[in-house]
């Protein structure tokens, strides 16, 4: 099918030198002879108002070129009767249109449809068009929602404006276009196997609305399998994640590793964290085979931290650590009584921290005895903190779900707009495939197999199995 008309690109040609010339002219009967910067100024104002309304004829003319080609189509002849024309109005990044559009009917059952809104993949009576739906959600990622608003309010339209441009977007139509995405989910890279990986744990409370002023705790892991030195230090191959519904964020942790290492040649696996229980219960579930050496080590960070709230002194700090380093147990506890002894005041604090390093003992000196270092203090900054509780605010839980599956993508490095779109015409996730992607995925009569199941590690046993969890 001749999609374009032969002539369509006299008349972008015809277009573009009307456009050009009737910007001239305003610009040159506004000359300014008192601050020149403002000639400069307008001619590119107005360069940008031209290019924006060529865009928006452009696409006018041929969304209503492909409509007025089908519509003059055999298939179209032999198969449908033309019902009606409406018009509908969108909002593009480069402003709003209006486009007419052909409704058809079937010849056989009645039953109509229009064929440019699906060619083009545009849901029905939906104002928003997928790019800036798709730029939302990925501004999300690292962004509050009001920020969110403001920065695709400024990119719609011609960007060079001295005067205020339209608001076309609020924050509850922000928000609500983040609460309806559903994002593809990205398909595991095959990695080169290292004889040891690093698992690092920890968790962060954040505010929520509508929960009975509830805090929830989003649990995080991080996965690496080394640390490049140069020309920063940088863990490789890091993955992130994280949740607080149940243990599917520890599930999406075992697939991953699963499908992108071979797990039968990896020797040792390292757990790391400040010793919650939540940490030291995941020991059990990375032990894929039982030649898989599975360690426990306290990070450093909590460890110093309960050593200065003992001490309260640098000098005496150093003897302590040493004590613990070299396992002298009853010379740790002999200098804590001491310091109750001195210290009255601060009998509480003291007791309460020897027991957290007597209760982690043999994990502070695997942190030491392998040469570990775990920066799970500032993953969990970088991570979560920076975009949940950076800043005074609450989310809903349906809203912490979808924006905390957002930031881990962001943080993850995958291509958001690309899984958006990729998902875009389906109620279902799907995974994203490179081999797969066409224009199919805008066909809402295209019949995808959703029958796949994930094959999982059990950690429950030493067999496989096919399902969607432990």
């Amino acid at each position: 099918m001749n999609i374009i008309s032969n002539n369509y690109t006299k008349v972008l040609k015809e277009m573009i030198f009307n456009k050009f010339s009737d910007n001239l002219k305003k610009i040159f009967n506004k000359i300014n002879n008192t601050n020149k910067v403002f000639n400069y100024i307008d001619l590119l104002s107005n360069l940008d108002e031209s290019l924006c309304n060529i865009a928006k004829d452009s696409l006018i003319t041929i969304f209503e070129t492909i409509d007025k080609s089908y519509s003059n189509s055999l298939e179209r002849k032999n198969k449908y009767y033309i019902k009606a024309h409406h018009p509908r109005t969108i909002l593009t990044i480069f402003g709003e249109i209006t486009f007419y559009r052909t409704f058809y009917s079937n010849k056989n059952n009645k039953g109509s449809f229009c064929y440019l809104d699906r060619f083009l993949g545009l849901k029905k009576n939906d104002y928003f068009d997928p790019y800036i739906k798709a730029t939302i959600v990925e501004y999300s990622a690292n962004n509050s929602i009001p920020t969110v608003c403001n920065m695709i309010n400024e990119l719609i339209g011609n960007r060079i404006k001295l005067s205020n441009k339209i608001k076309y977007l609020n924050r509850q139509t922000v928000r609500n276009i983040i609460l309806d995405s559903k994002i593809s989910n990205p398909e595991p890279k095959l990695l080169n196997t290292p004889e040891t990986l690093y698992i690092i744990a920890d968790e962060k409370w954040v505010h929520t609305q509508n929960n009975d002023n509830q805090n929830v705790m989003v649990k995080s892991i991080v996965t690496f399998d080394g640390v490049d030195e140069k020309p920063r230090r940088k863990l490789k191959n890091k993955k992130i994640f994280a949740g607080f519904k149940g243990n599917k964020f520890l599930d999406n942790a075992l697939d991953y590793l699963y499908y992108s290492y071979d797990l039968e040649n990896v020797k040792n696996i390292f757990v790391m964290g400040d010793g919650a229980k939540w940490i030291k219960s995941l020991v059990p579930h990375f032990k894929y085979s039982k030649d898989t050496n599975v360690i426990f080590a306290l990070d450093k960070f909590h460890f110093r931290q309960a050593i200065h709230h003992i001490c309260l002194n640098k000098n005496i700090e150093n003897i302590m650590e040493d004590y613990i380093i070299n396992d002298c147990k009853a010379l740790f506890s002999e200098l804590c009584d001491t310091l109750i002894t001195t210290f009255p005041h601060r009998e509480e604090t003291i007791n309460n921290k020897k027991e957290y390093i007597l209760n982690n003992w043999k994990y502070i000196l695997n942190l030491y005895n392998f040469s570990l270092s775990c920066p799970m203090e500032s993953q969990i900054s970088h991570n979560l903190a920076y975009l949940l509780t950076s800043r005074p605010k609450g989310y809903s839980l349906k809203m912490l779900d979808k924006i905390l599956n957002i930031r881990l993508l962001f943080k993850n490095n995958e291509n958001i707009k690309l899984l958006y779109l990729n998902n875009f015409n389906n109620n279902l996730i799907i995974n994203y495939k490179k081999d797969t992607l066409n224009l199919d995925i805008y066909n809402k009569y295209h019949k995808f197999d959703y029958s796949y199941q994930k094959k999982i590690y059990n950690p429950k046993g030493t067999q496989f199995f096919y399902g969607h969890g432990f």
